[in-house]
């Protein structure tokens, strides 16, 4: 099997709530033309400046997004690679992108001369400045200007705007962009929202059939929004239509080699999905985001006609509970069993109800590390469990003291060498401990001492006491000193097994389990399963969400 088949993604931890009602929308194929705004660079990735080429067009329209998501344009350019810029003092380095240090290549200065007077639109504005040297025309606020030249510095700008007559000095706000032929310091456009949120927008002009657009080391369809939100860098957002967006999901959540049917339902569960989520990163002003928080999305590059047909095929179907879009949450494997949404997170989802999975065990031989096994030692699972916040002393005993309905883990219990208990539930249990899933036993054992001590009824034995602790009918642990004296289960006493100061005993736990995941909703290689038996793609979904209905 190769290595891709298992690079499949598990889903945000945190449920979320489903923003979308199945009866307010468009049916049919209508809903694969819905606008969907999705993240690629933000937060803590935000960019100084972004560069798009457009490959299969001729050009790009400039613009903004209005607040339903349609496109104004305000001019055009028969450039094919742009680049937008945060307005500030950006220096062009030897590869052509933009940096803020200055590698002696040129500069995009944030102060330009601004010719005096306003134009009626962008049409005049973009005439006026074909007669001025290095001229472009600049959209602030509303209105339109006339801008030439890029400076570093204020005082260089006034110089250069002291002699022309009526000139000034113009300036963009903390919420300025330019726009630049790729690679060069030739600004073609600017604009400054103001604070509004629209930002600039960037639509690719197709010369027939649709747009492929690259940004970053990625290709997309649709449209772009650089935006500077709360006056920062620039966070880049791909407007697409749904259907184009689960295409460029598809690929990175299954191989596209997997049964046609199995690609059906990851696609209908990535739609649903989407519509669930739209405004999840409403702060950032997109709706999703391009990565496992969401759902995994790169674009066009690794999209077949087997995954694109997946989506095509299921054009405007998705996952309904009672009239509404259910939450459908996918994962890699269940190890045998999926679990409740209640026993893993928080929230009890009538439709995200724990299931005996029959069918994984079809593939198990092709799932890489289906079955596992991880091993802590007293004094790392003591470190893990302190690592979370619990003030425990060195861990004794660990124990599974709580399964679910359908076997996975529920509750995990630990006793410290000062007989106090420490429980974790749900997806603690298995996150804390860097688990792949909650499907799992754990064995505890220690060894490496000089003298053999009999315990369990003289049924068994530890080497050594040094390190060994002896847990009362009241659960009171008391660590093993001095002589050792053990009553067998015929109350025969053996004496004279010495703790030995020498001695290194050492507790490990080892924990063994299958599946890989949170196991709440789908199982991507159950739908593998089931689809090679001859489950449809309906019949797969219908199995792993209880009660739902498949339909447009």
């Amino acid at each position: 099997m190769k290595k891709r088949f298992v690079q499949v993604v598990m889903l945000t931890l945190a449920l979320a709530v489903c923003l979308g009602s199945a009866a307010q929308a468009a049916s049919g194929t209508a809903i694969d033309q819905t606008l969907v705004r999705i993240g690629l660079s933000y937060g803590s990735a935000t960019v100084v400046s972004g560069t798009l080429t457009n490959s299969t067009g001729s050009g790009f329209r400039l613009g903004y997004f209005d607040s339903s998501n349609a496109f104004v344009s305000l001019m055009e350019t028969g450039e094919t690679a742009i680049s937008a810029l945060k307005t500030h003092n950006l220096y062009l380095t030897s590869s052509g992108s933009y940096s803020t240090t200055d590698a002696g290549k040129g500069a995009v200065g944030c102060y330009h001369v601004q010719l005096p007077g306003s134009y009626a639109d962008g049409a005049a504005a973009a005439a006026a400045a074909l007669a001025v040297s290095d001229g472009f025309p600049a959209w602030v606020g509303g209105t339109w200007y006339v801008r030439s030249g890029s400076y570093t510095s204020r005082a260089a700008a006034q110089t250069a705007a002291d002699a022309v007559a009526g000139a000034t000095v113009g300036e963009t706000s903390q919420y300025g962009i330019s726009v630049t032929a790729a690679g060069t310091t030739r600004i073609l456009f600017q604009i400054d929202d103001q604070g509004s949120g629209t930002g600039l927008g960037v639509e690719p002009i197709s010369t027939g059939g649709k747009t492929v657009t690259k940004y970053g080391s990625a290709t997309y369809y649709g449209s772009f929004r650089f935006q500077r939100v709360g006056g920062g860098s620039l966070t880049v957002v791909n407007i697409l239509p749904l259907g184009d967006y689960v295409k460029g999901v598809i690929p990175y959540e299954m191989s596209s080699s997997w049964p046609l049917e199995a690609l059906k339902a990851q696609a209908v569960c990535a739609r649903t999905y989407a519509l669930c989520n739209l405004n999840k990163h409403k702060s950032y002003g997109f709706d999703l985001c391009s990565v496992t928080d969401c759902q995994v999305y790169k674009g066009t590059a690794s999209a077949t006609t087997r995954t694109d047909s997946a989506v095509d095929g299921t054009a405007g179907v998705t996952v309904q509970y009672n009239g509404s879009y259910a939450t459908t949450f996918f994962f890699s494997s269940d190890g045998g069993g999926t679990e409740s949404s209640e026993n893993v997170w928080v929230t009890a989802y009538p439709y995200l109800k724990g299931v005996i999975d029959p069918y994984e065990a079809d593939v198990a031989d092709k799932i890489s590390n289906y079955n596992w096994t991880v091993t802590f030692t007293a004094q790392e699972l003591t470190a893990k469990l302190q690592a979370s916040g619990r003030n425990c002393s060195t861990i004794v005993s660990a124990q599974v003291t709580k399964r679910t309905e359908t076997g996975n883990v529920y509750t995990v219990t630990f006793v410290d060498d000062k007989g106090k208990e420490w429980s974790i539930s749900k997806e603690p249990a298995r996150t804390i401990f860097g688990l792949r899933s909650l499907r799992y036993d754990i064995t505890g054992s220690g060894g490496q001492g000089d003298d053999t001590l009999y315990v369990n009824g003289g049924s068994s034995t530890i080497q050594g006491t040094d390190g060994a602790y002896a847990i009362d009918g009241s659960g009171n642990v008391t660590a093993i000193t001095g002589d050792a004296y053990v009553i067998t289960g015929d109350g025969v006493s053996q004496t004279g097994q010495s703790a030995q100061a020498s001695t290194t005993f050492t507790f490990t736990f080892t924990f063994t389990g299958s599946g890989w995941g949170h196991s709440v909703g789908m199982s991507q290689w159950g739908a593998y399963a089931m689809a090679n038996r001859g489950y449809t793609y309906d019949q797969i979904l219908k199995f792993y969400f209880t009660g739902v209905t498949v339909t447009t």
